[in-house]
């Protein structure tokens, strides 16, 4: 977060090149669509518009809408089955000006934990962020 309020300055410090070099090692291991969040589609900017968990069923299913690539509306939905956490961290003395609810999603990550489960996180301008701790991940997306 402090990258990115400080405006992405790369003088500053720039995270992604040891973002890139920690999921080099262990991309084999994540489930594809998770691998496709954090190489080839992107939720950059996108709004929660509905988050379910449904604690019995270990499953949650996260909604947004985003961008196509070609300016117009996606609507994606991220689905995490053998849900072992789910966190909402916010804090109220970091966030950006922008919309109201959670705001724009800035960046996400995927990770293992020590484990074995994978981790998601959720990063938004308001400065809430999501961590799921899950077993298996599945991406759909539908353009409106």
């Amino acid at each position: 977060m402090e990258w990115w309020s400080g405006c992405q300055r790369l003088e500053f410090y720039d995270p992604m090149p040891d973002f890139q070099s920690h999921l080099d090692t262990i991309r084999d291991r994540l489930p594809p669509d998770l691998l496709a969040l954090q190489e080839t589609v992107s939720l950059h900017d996108a709004n929660l518009c509905e988050l379910d968990l449904d604690v019995g069923a270990g499953a949650l299913e996260i909604q947004l809408n985003g961008d196509d690539g070609t300016g117009g509306l996606r609507r994606f939905t991220l689905q995490y089955s053998e849900v072992d956490s789910f966190r909402s961290i916010a804090d109220r003395d970091i966030g950006l000006p922008g919309p109201h609810g959670y705001g724009d999603l800035g960046y996400n990550e995927a990770d293992l934990t020590d484990t074995g489960m994978f981790e998601h996180r959720l990063l938004f301008s308001t400065g809430i962020e999501l961590q799921i701790v899950f077993g298996n991940f599945s991406l759909e997306w539908e353009d409106c």
